[in-house]
Parts: structure tokens; sequence; C-alpha cells
């Protein structure tokens, strides 16, 4: 994980804190949505991602996109909810975006596409950041 890290900073003009806050912030976001046995899957198959978790500000409170979301409920919610909670990260969406795909490029080798396909199926709101 720290060479996506750094590949990762470097190609998005961030710092590698930076990079490791977003990734995990993502990471917390599968977590809350996807299968917990598709969730344990990945985790074993990407060396230092579970080391990652937590280090996203997905902490309670939210901005008013994750009042809006809780309000809101259902997908519409969950999208408004995960957008609010990456955006904590201070990556603009074309950052977050770009990171996403970066992410996803490098996870699916290593998960293969049916388990990235099950993950990203649960989450719809990284779907709609992945480019």
């Amino acid at each position: 994980m720290q060479d996506f890290i750094r590949d990762a900073a470097a190609k998005l003009g961030i710092g590698e804190d930076q990079a490791a806050g977003a990734t995990g912030g993502l990471l917390d976001l599968v977590k809350q949505y996807a299968d917990p046995g598709d969730m344990s899957e990945m985790l074993q198959k990407v060396p230092g991602a579970a080391d990652l978790m937590g280090k996203g500000d997905s902490g309670g409170g939210g901005g008013l996109l994750g009042a809006l979301g809780s309000a809101l409920g259902g997908d519409t919610g969950k999208a408004l909810g995960a957008v609010d909670m990456l955006q904590k990260t201070g990556l603009d969406l074309d950052k977050l975006g770009g990171l996403a795909d970066m992410f996803k490029q490098y996870i699916e080798p290593l998960l293969g596409s049916d388990l990235l396909k099950s993950l990203l199926a649960k989450v719809p709101a990284l779907t709609d950041l992945l480019k």
C-alpha cells in the first residue's frame, strides 16, 4: 500500500499523508456498506489496507451533506453522506475521483474482477467517483 500512496500522492500533486487519509476514507466507506465477507477477503488480499482504515476523517458530526444524507436515507442519502465524508479529506472531487480510479486499478489485479464488482455494487457513491 505504501507504494500506492507514494504514487497517488505524486500523480495527484498532494502529500502522502493526504493520500493515505483519503485512501483510508475510501476503505472506511467500502467497509460501511460492503458485505462483511467480501470486506474481509479484500483486506486479506490487499496488504496494508487494514492499516489505513480509520485514518480517513469519517468520524461523527458531518457537514451539511452528511446531515442531508442521513435525513434522506436510501441510496441518495448514502451517496451524499459518502461525498461529505470524502470531502473532509481536503481533496476536491476531481482529485478524489482520480484517487478512487487509481485505487480501483491498483486493487483489481489483487482482488479479481468478481470481488471488485461485488464491493463496488454495494457502494454506488464510490462508483460515481470513478472515471
